[in-house]
């Protein structure tokens, strides 16, 4: 790995980021660090896994500015776009060099493709050293995703608290909690660094790729308070808690049964009830072609917004819920 700066100002600085691998070889990603001047804790921050997600990659710039201005302790190292082969493509889920989706290959592998030697070098390189790693997503070009964050439990009690003391920092429609003996959902980040003894969280929030300044907020207030938690700034205003903040273990995957149309009667953070139409199918004359139905009480994480579909294509997420959260 090595840091080419390109400008300094005060304790920021910025400049690309390349890898010794010969398959990274062209790769160069903008990155910035913000160093303080006490010792404290360090944060890793990325956005831009799906460079559509432009609410993600907005608030890592404006986060940027605030540490620059702000951070007392520590340090804070932010690379604001991952994926970068798919930024002027406007690559939905995968990178286009191998199209693979960078955010299932954690923990990454050097033998493997383009996209898993980019995430182990990020994670076991980059971030090596960081306390905490936060991935910042929400809103590819055809999806509406809630404000909701992610974070692994292992087992461990006080590992655990301290993740989700992390993750609560959001103010999020919903926290998914994912137990420690979860098997399905792997593969992110924040699903790995845990169970190798490192802290993460990933927070989702936006839509169809096109800037939300709620989502930005929601996004910025959060690592903000993070940083602000673990004691690298000095307490800042409250952000007061807006959402429900549910927390939940998991979430469920409804994908479509045929190729068709979709009418959606659902939208992210609305809760439903088990049976309930979540959408309907039409074929291409406008024949009705059956319905989506939702398999039990929960929580509408995310939602495909565009009206064609592909056979298998994962539709929703769907977070369950008792029906006395409903």
């Amino acid at each position: 790995m090595h840091k080419h700066i390109i400008g300094k100002n005060g304790t920021l600085s910025w400049g690309t980021l390349t890898f010794d691998s010969p398959l990274l070889a062209d790769l160069q990603l903008p990155f910035f660090d913000i160093q303080a001047p006490l010792p404290g804790a360090k944060l890793a921050i990325i956005a831009g896994m799906h460079p559509n997600e432009v609410d993600a990659m907005e608030a890592a710039l404006r986060l940027k500015d605030h540490f620059a201005r702000h951070l007392l302790r520590g340090s804070v190292s932010i690379l604001p776009v991952l994926n970068m082969p798919g930024l002027f493509e406007h690559a939905e889920f995968v990178c286009p060099v191998d199209g693979k989706n960078l955010n299932f290959l954690s923990p990454g592998d050097l033998q493997g493709s383009f996209s898993q030697v980019l995430i182990h070098h990020v994670l076991h390189e980059w971030a090596k050293e960081a306390d905490v790693f936060i991935d910042l997503h929400g809103g590819d070009l055809r999806e509406d995703v809630a404000k909701f964050v992610m974070c692994q439990m292992t087992g461990d009690r006080d590992f655990d608290q301290h993740t989700r003391a992390l993750a609560h920092q959001f103010d999020a429609d919903s926290i998914v909690e994912f137990a420690a003996e979860q098997t399905n959902n792997r593969g992110r980040a924040t699903n790995e660094l845990p169970r190798l003894g490192r802290h993460a969280v990933m927070a989702e929030g936006g839509a169809n790729g096109v800037f939300d300044p709620e989502c930005i907020a929601f996004h910025f207030d959060g690592v903000a308070n993070i940083a602000q938690f673990l004691g690298l700034t000095e307490e800042r205003a409250a952000v007061s808690k807006q959402r429900r903040n549910i927390v939940v273990s998991n979430f469920d995957k409804v994908e479509a049964p045929i190729s068709a149309r979709l009418y959606l009667d659902v939208a992210a953070g609305d809760p439903v009830i088990a049976g309930q139409r979540l959408g309907r199918l039409k074929d291409l004359y406008g024949n009705p072609q059956g319905e989506l139905l939702a398999p039990h009480h929960g929580l509408v994480l995310m939602v495909v917004n565009h009206p064609i579909i592909n056979q298998g294509e994962w539709l929703i997420s769907l977070a369950p819920l008792p029906a006395s959260t409903l």
